[in-house]
């Protein structure tokens, strides 16, 4: 059985960059991934871009590579990772699902799927918040005869010439995937509440450089504005908004409603007949391994700054965890030492110092 001060689930972005952290400190650590690194972006749609430039998709300590105002693919994310977690000589498992995590006398046990025990003082989740793609209950009432896609989609090519595909859901993947289907498919975007969908690039700048230059992405969460960005949601998807996606011939409705056999229902009445639907709907978190039911809501991981209510036990790498910036790559640095500190102080004193757990729940 294998021990370490900390162990690390998830090698991603997150979970190496905390890794680095954790190695520059001298603290012993592992990191286990449940793939390969890099294979959680590599098996996103064909062709899906980033919606920050290459200036910001780089970590602390190897730059991402390539002109820095263009936007970088999902596969090119997935090898600057592989990269990345190389040229730092970090410790990463490949091929390590972790089954459960329950703690007991002050250890954190982690059980592998080959039943393999390793220990640790404390944890970090560092699976991120797009674990389990969500389709909605209503897509059980569709007929057996439809085709449905949910995030694992990995190629447009499975999608038959001339169908006729609702694509539910309007953040960048949904919008990006009716974009590309409309040159050989009859496509009906389902949208929400209405959004904010600025440009990706404001006179030759990446929207996001605007945004860090004044200071909005990395304003606290309970900020006025940080409260403002919640609740508009904006996404950059100026280049694929309503007005330019109905230009292309992409049928612009609202909620999805009902289904029924091939009918999909909407918002205002409208109805239209499928072959295809795809579930661009977001993503829930994969909690069935954590044996800590006090740290788990219905919303998954219950967390505040990355400090959980079980001590010893800390998240990285959430939407939100401290500000806009935390779902990117150029929140993670800062987040990431937030993070670190904490584990430091658990390691020395034993116990989470910045939040207690009563605090915690006041908080959620």
């Amino acid at each position: 059985m294998g021990h370490y001060d900390c162990i690390i689930i998830g090698a991603g972005q997150s979970g190496l960059y905390a890794a680095k952290l954790l190695k520059e400190r001298n603290i012993s650590y592992i990191v286990l991934e449940r793939d390969k690194v890099g294979q959680v972006w590599q098996n996103r749609l064909d062709g899906m871009k980033l919606f920050t430039s290459r200036q910001f998709c780089g970590l602390p300590g190897l730059p991402f590579p390539g002109d820095a105002e263009s936007f970088p693919s999902v596969d090119e994310m997935g090898e600057y990772l592989k990269t990345f977690a190389n040229a730092l000589q970090l410790s990463v498992r490949e091929n390590s699902e972790v089954l459960s995590l329950i703690k007991e006398q002050e250890r954190f046990i982690v059980t592998l799927k080959d039943d393999e025990r390793l220990t640790a003082r404390c944890v970090i989740n560092a699976t991120g918040s797009n674990q389990v793609p969500y389709v909605p209950p209503i897509s059980s009432h569709l007929s057996s005869d439809v085709l449905q896609f949910d995030g694992t989609l990995k190629n447009l090519k499975l999608i038959p010439t001339g169908s006729k595909v609702v694509v539910v859901g309007d953040g960048a993947t949904g919008r990006q995937i009716a974009a590309r289907l409309v040159e050989i498919c009859e496509v009906t975007l389902a949208t929400g509440t209405a959004r904010g969908l600025p440009p990706g690039v404001i006179f030759g700048k990446d929207l996001f450089w605007w945004l860090n230059k004044i200071g909005i992405l990395f304003a606290d969460k309970y900020s006025v504005v940080a409260r403002f960005l919640k609740k508009r949601n904006p996404v950059p998807c100026g280049d694929s908004n309503n007005q330019k996606l109905s230009r292309l011939g992409v049928h612009i409705v609202g909620r999805a409603q009902e289904c029924s056999g091939r009918t999909m229902s909407f918002e205002n009445s409208e109805k239209t007949e499928v072959d295809v639907v795809i579930w661009a709907t977001g993503y829930s978190d994969k909690t069935g391994w954590l044996q800590l039911p006090h740290c788990i809501n219905e919303e998954g991981f219950i967390e505040e700054y990355g400090v959980t209510p079980e001590p010893g036990l800390f998240v990285l790498g959430r939407k939100w965890l401290s500000c806009r910036a935390s779902e990117l790559l150029m929140g993670l640095p800062r987040d990431a030492e937030r993070v670190i500190c904490e584990v430091e102080k658990y390691l020395v004193k034993g116990s989470n110092t910045s939040i207690s757990a009563g605090e915690l729940a006041t908080k959620i």
